[in-house]
């Protein structure tokens, strides 16, 4: 065989083993620089420096809520602030305009559901037949007597139900009730009076029903 026949065979090997030694070698990545999405960029420009956007985004955050925060002034459109000549000012007016339209849908739902409450109300309201105001006078008697005894459970459960009682009703007359404290010791010393002070509380509730039954505006027309 002639020597450059060899010198070809024993070549070619280490030139294909080379070959395979860099393939095999792991290949780096180039790593790509992260780019600040839109909203976070317009949020930082505007907000450096400048503690009334601070102030303005904090009110409408609390208002909205973090998780839902984001998405509700990017699809509002705080993004068309990006290319305003006075960005600051853009979001600003953004944050607070916002702010105000979300206070007062707030306000306007809050009216609308008090006149509907109001209107279930009157709806429900009975006849001040003399069957019906005998029987709220007989029920607000049992009420008191319940208040009275610290019967708390059927007070929760069944009278302030049927009475339309509201908390700040159910606070007042607790305190009422408190201040009285001759019949507290009456029925203290002797409980067997509590049926006697209900037979008295009704015959004046039978002559004067709107002034004695418990809540008479809201349970009768």
């Amino acid at each position: 065989m002639k020597i450059s026949n060899i010198l070809i065979c024993a070549i070619v090997p280490i030139l294909v083993a080379s070959c395979v030694h860099r393939s095999a070698a792991p290949v780096k990545k180039i790593e790509q620089p992260i780019e600040t999405d839109e909203l976070t960029l317009i949020k930082q420009q505007t907000e450096l420096n400048n503690p009334y956007v601070v102030n303005a985004k904090t009110q409408l955050q609390q208002l909205i809520g973090t998780k839902n925060f984001d998405n509700y002034i990017k699809k509002t459109g705080i993004l068309s602030c990006q290319n305003d000549e006075n960005q600051s000012s853009c979001v600003l007016n953004f944050y607070l305009t916002e702010y105000y339209k979300l206070k007062y849908n707030q306000q306007i739902k809050k009216v609308l559901e008090e006149n509907l409450t109001e209107h279930k109300i009157e709806l429900s309201k009975i006849k001040a037949t003399p069957a019906n105001i005998k029987n709220y006078c007989n029920l607000s008697a049992d009420f008191l007597a319940a208040v009275y005894t610290n019967d708390n459970q059927k007070v929760s459960n069944y009278f302030q139900p049927l009475f339309k009682m509201s908390e700040e009703d159910m606070s007042s007359l607790h305190a009422k009730i408190i201040k009285d404290n001759y019949s507290h010791f009456l029925i203290d010393e002797n409980p067997s009076i509590l049926q006697e002070m209900k037979s008295e509380f009704l015959e004046k509730c039978l002559d004067d029903p709107k002034d004695n039954i418990i809540n008479y505006i809201n349970i009768f027309r």
